[in-house]
């Protein structure tokens, strides 16, 4: 038996080679969110990641960020840009409204979908001032701005996206306030 535990010892340290690398270098599934984390850009406004390889977004007046070569979104001089709200932000609405009681801007996640699919594409963040962009091949988009358990509730919200330029959305988030 001893003669044969040097082979095996070598080959029991063979597997857990293999194992830990193929753990540390395993794909990402193809339809798996992206972390949302967030880059801090030059101006103060901040990019989330997108792709197939989670790279970073470009900043304005930038190219996008990316370690994996070129992205099919990053190679596109289209996408979606927008704003997050959220109100009501006072119990009554009054007549003409009160500008405290004017809706906010909301900084959260933002799910991006093919239209008609239920994987994200991408997620990405608003900035505080409720805005995002988002470079995009041409398509439908499904955007879901992610709210709480119960409230904020967020509408989602359909673009196409054409082949040169950027579709505009706004997203709206109720608070539950009445």
């Amino acid at each position: 038996m001893r003669k044969y535990a040097w082979p095996v010892a070598l080959l029991g340290a063979a597997i857990i080679i293999v194992l830990v690398v193929w753990d540390t270098r395993i794909a990402r599934a193809p339809n798996a969110a992206c972390p949302q984390d967030t880059e801090l850009c030059p101006d103060g406004s901040s990019v989330g990641r997108t792709g197939p390889h989670c790279e970073f977004t470009a900043c304005a007046g930038e190219s996008a960020s990316s370690t994996a070569g070129d992205s099919p979104v990053s190679s596109h001089g289209s996408g979606v840009r927008g704003s997050v709200s959220l109100g009501p932000a006072c119990p009554v609405m009054r007549e003409p409204p009160s500008p405290q009681c004017a809706d906010k801007p909301y900084a959260t996640a933002i799910i991006v979908y093919h239209a008609g699919s239920s994987s994200a594409f991408i997620v990405g963040n608003s900035n505080e001032d409720g805005t995002f962009a988002f470079k995009l091949p041409p398509g439908s988009y499904t955007l879901a701005a992610v709210g709480g358990k119960v409230f904020p509730r967020c509408v989602e919200t359909n673009v196409v996206v054409p082949a040169n330029g950027y579709a505009s959305t706004t997203i709206s988030c109720d608070t539950g306030i009445r």
